[in-house]
């Protein structure tokens, strides 16, 4: 038995890489077909940036994902937004779900008979300015963990910034009771994440800290703790990431192990033409191959 997995992250709207996409799909007739966050173009940021979101939402995303529904209509396709996507216009996305593709933040869905696909969008809090998909890593910090989260929060979190609203942005700022009220932490906490752990495949945008995934050029480390607490803690059966668009150029591998789990990265770029993309058997994922299209 065998189920082919394509994988891939962070196209921010790239036409030319979503066209890459669907045709590779097409041609290695792909089962499964996943986009693990920021499919939406950033446009300099302005009122703009949510209209241009929408429309593209609304009009291309369609038009670019319909070849692979007409080519390959028994394969699955699951995407979602993240942390440089206007949750504004979710409910865009939404129309077309499912149908067209299926949104897995937060649902757990049948991927197979044996195994469950599960999706999360949010990322820890980024020096960047929109702040619609993040949150605080961790509500509860483990004494050995309490230095290098304080360090974290002190050097990569950036408290202001902006959320997006159908008319427009507004203004936000995380305030300290909100770290103890809500967190990645919390959610991963949550029983739908922690059923059947071995039989789940985990879509979330943030890589797990510490590990080949989470790298900026910098060499600093900035997944996110409370994801990497929950891969030791449950040990899932694979989960997959994006986010960190240089890491895998950084660390020289898109592949890293938590105990007996297996986390992949896409390393992609948005700039340019070419796609990075993970291909692999559901059944056998530790041979993942990482191609440049």
């Amino acid at each position: 038995m065998q189920h082919k997995v394509l994988y891939t992250a962070d196209i921010h709207g790239n036409e030319t890489q979503y066209k890459k996409l669907v045709d590779y799909a097409i041609k290695i007739v792909a089962d499964t077909v996943i986009i693990g966050g920021d499919i939406a173009p950033k446009p300099l940021l302005s009122n703009n940036y949510i209209k241009l979101q929408k429309q593209f939402l609304e009009h291309r995303l369609p038009k670019l994902l319909s070849p692979l529904k007409k080519e390959l209509p028994n394969s699955k396709l699951f995407l979602m937004m993240s942390n440089d996507d206007c949750k504004a216009n979710l409910d865009v996305l939404e129309k077309h779900s499912p149908g067209l593709y299926q949104l897995i933040h937060g649902e757990r869905i049948n991927l197979t008979k044996e195994f469950d696909i599960m999706g999360y969008s949010y990322v820890p809090i980024t020096p960047f300015g929109i702040k619609d998909w993040e949150k605080f890593d961790l509500s509860n910090v483990p004494p050995n963990l309490n230095e290098e989260y304080e360090n974290r929060k002190r050097t990569n979190y950036r408290l202001s910034g902006i959320k997006s609203t159908k008319f427009g942005w507004k203004e936000f700022k995380f305030s300290p009771d909100m770290e103890k009220q809500d967190s990645i932490q919390k959610d991963l906490s949550d029983k739908m994440f922690q059923k059947n752990p071995n039989k789940t495949v985990y879509v979330i945008h943030t890589p797990p800290n510490q590990t080949n995934l989470d790298q900026v050029l910098t060499k600093n480390h900035v997944g996110s703790i409370a994801v990497r607490l929950f891969i030791e803690d449950y040990q899932p059966y694979l989960t997959l990431h994006g986010h960190i668009h240089e890491t895998v150029d950084v660390s020289g591998d898109f592949k890293d192990n938590i105990g007996k789990t297996l986390c992949l990265t896409s390393g992609n770029h948005d700039s340019g033409t070419k796609l990075a993309v993970l291909v692999f058997d559901l059944y056998n994922p530790k041979h993942a191959d990482r191609i440049i299209l």
